[in-house]
């Protein structure tokens, strides 16, 4: 195979070149996947290098499994298995089950997602007493330098951090402080250095600092990161745009390659496109290249949000003639504008599918509390895993027996499990089922087989039947088959399917899976921040007012107005931009004036097509801005 084949002059720069350290600033469509693919096929066959010498870092298992399944296709299936592809934090817990110990971690430990994490710390605020204190601030100066902070505050942050060191756990955030802290230790950057000689790292512009600094500490030989600044829409996440326009300041022998020239849009897309992004200040130096025709955009206003969900209806069937459903997608700023959207489809019965996080089966209250039996098992030190489960599926303690057991746990210095192994008989007998769980998941190979055997041991499903919960055995169900979906994939890409690979996938999943597991053909509604990364024929941007895109709450507009960039480039053939001219002033409030997005006038439309009774362009609502 000729890795070279139909690669344009800067992609074949980027592919080929010797530089140690390469910037590839790659623009929306410009191929960069096929740049990193063909770069580490083209260093293993022609530079001779050694897949398991690479090291891919992506902010998407999807991105991941994709740049895998591209590499094993170059250069075969054995090599391409042994490529280590993965997100920065499953790359984290990776690098923490094994150094863990440097930072008195044993490798057992409990991940907590972000629903776990407030719960802990709505438990410290309370039991603190500290009735003031509100979750959104801990959150925002966890791993910070409390010095500077309210006493009360950064007690509370003091006790939130105690608690996970005290149940053997990390959360998201707390996985990227820990793995620098390791890195700041000689004998594992030594070893991961030897390990990982060549490092790629996808989506450079969604680096926050310290993910920058866990970079910057494995300084492998051979560094390439590609990205695009004017794509950097996750500031919310800690996501710090200047890591990308400033990476040749801080590596000044770097090489910059830049990629140009779309092969998604058309024209009329791409040149909107650059249009808009002009207008922002602090960026790097680059425009789209687009060769192909195609239809002008079509920007419509509508009397309310009912007329434009209608017409976004009715464009969407009249598309349906040429278009498959899935090859229509439906943007917006904000979930809630498309259940709107969704109501009428389901009416019209067009299939949709909201790609969000809201319906994941993962997310029910009896399957965490399956996955937080298993966790328990694996990590007993985990209390606050314990009190979740320790009377599910029914009771078995009264809240004077959970007071007594915390009051000895709380003397003895010990945890909950360590108490229950030595005290009555109704806690060694919860002792024992831990026991007899942790005893299958060590002898038993795959997920999905552990995950049974849990819910054999707890007899959830004698339990279900004599309550008579049906919806809950669906549950189960929905979940099992989902748990050997991602094992099917897990195999096809030669990487461990076994319980702590899965749970670690399941902290660090994205919603854009969803669409990997959606086998039905149906138009696809999500937010602009969900639709990153992936492309459609034919895409809806709704909404477009001022104050709801841009967002009255967004504090920096080149952020939003990079949203909007990102909005319109998933576009390939046709673009539609909708707004209404009036909405509820707040739900079920009165009707209000909208003044239209000050991004309609930046990408230069030349018209727009009114329905209703508003006539021209521009409505005049100026005085409330």
């Amino acid at each position: 195979m000729n890795l070279l084949y139909g690669l344009n002059d800067q992609q074949l720069q980027a592919v080929t070149s010797d530089s140690p350290i390469i910037l590839n600033l790659a623009g929306a469509g410009s191929g960069k996947t096929r740049v990193l693919t063909h770069r580490m096929a083209y260093l293993h066959q022609e530079k001779r290098v050694g897949t398991s010498n690479m090291l891919a870092l992506t902010f998407t298992r999807l991105a991941a499994k994709e740049m895998k399944e591209r590499v094993m296709a170059l250069i075969g299936t054995a090599e391409g298995y042994k490529l280590t592809v993965g997100t920065f934090h499953s790359f984290c817990v990776q690098v923490l089950r094994e150094f863990g110990y440097l930072v008195d971690l044993e490798p057992n430990f409990t991940i907590y997602d972000e629903e776990d994490r407030t719960d802990i710390i709505h438990s410290c605020v309370d039991e603190l007493g500290y009735k003031k204190i509100k979750v959104r601030d801990v959150i925002d100066n966890l791993y910070k330098d409390l010095s500077g902070l309210d006493q009360s505050l950064a007690r509370v942050i003091e006790e939130y951090g105690y608690r996970l060191k005290r149940n053997n756990a990390m959360d998201l955030d707390g996985l990227l402080v820990s793995t620098r802290n390791v890195l700041e230790s000689s004998q594992a950057q030594r070893e991961l250095q030897n390990r990982y000689r060549y490092i790629f790292v996808d989506e450079f512009q969604d680096t926050n600092d310290i993910q920058f600094e866990i970079i910057h500490l494995l300084n492998p030989e051979n560094l390439f990161v590609v990205g695009d600044d004017f794509q950097s829409i996750y500031q919310f996440r800690g996501a710090n745009v200047r890591n990308i326009i400033e990476f040749p300041d801080k590596y000044q022998k770097c090489e910059v390659i830049k990629l140009e020239r779309n092969y998604r849009s058309t024209k009329q897309i791409v040149s909107a496109a650059n249009s808009l992004i002009k207008h922002n200040l602090s960026q790097t130096e680059k425009a789209l290249i687009a060769d192909r025709e195609g239809l002008d955009i079509r920007y419509l206003i509508m009397p309310d949000e009912d007329a434009e969900s209608r017409k976004v209806a009715d464009l969407i069937a009249s598309e349906s003639k040429s278009e498959a459903w899935s090859n229509v997608a439906v943007l917006a700023r904000t979930n809630r504008q498309l259940q709107t959207i969704k109501d009428v489809l389901d009416r019209r019965n067009i299939p949709s599918l909201i790609v969000s996080s809201q319906n994941d089966v993962f997310k029910k209250q009896d399957i965490r509390k399956i996955i937080a039996f298993i966790e328990v098992a694996i990590n007993p030190q985990d209390d606050a895993n314990i009190h979740k489960v320790i009377n599910f599926p029914n009771m078995r303690f009264t809240d004077l027996d959970i007071n007594n057991l915390e009051f000895k746990a709380l003397d003895q210095g010990w945890s909950l499990s360590d108490i229950m192994k030595i005290g009555t008989e109704k806690e060694k007998a919860f002792y024992a089922l831990l026991e007899s769980i942790k005893d299958r998941v060590e002898n038993i190979e795959t997920a999905r087989d552990v995950i049974e055997e849990a819910i054999h041991q707890l007899s959830l499903r004698i339990y279900y039947d004599n309550e008579g919960l049906k919806n809950r055995q669906e549950d189960v169900s929905a979940m099992l088959l989902e748990v050997e979906r991602w094992q099917n994939v897990q195999e096809s890409l030669g990487e461990p399917n076994g319980i702590y690979s899965f749970l670690k996938w399941l902290r660090t999943k994205d919603i854009q899976e969803k669409l990997v597991q959606e086998k039905v053909d149906s138009v696809k509604l999500m937010t602009v921040h969900a639709s990153k990364g992936l492309e459609f024929p034919v895409v809806f941007v709704i909404g477009m007012n001022q104050n709801v895109f841009p967002s009255k709450r967004a504090e920096d507009i080149e952020e939003e107005r990079r949203l909007f960039y990102v909005a319109i480039t998933r576009a390939k053939d046709r673009l539609y931009l909708t707004r209404p001219e009036q909405r509820e002033a707040y739900p079920g409030g009165p009707m209000a004036l909208q003044v239209e997005s000050q991004f309609i006038q930046e990408i230069e439309l030349e018209q727009a097509e009114c329905i209703g009774q508003s006539q021209g362009r521009t409505v005049g609502f100026g005085w409330m801005e």
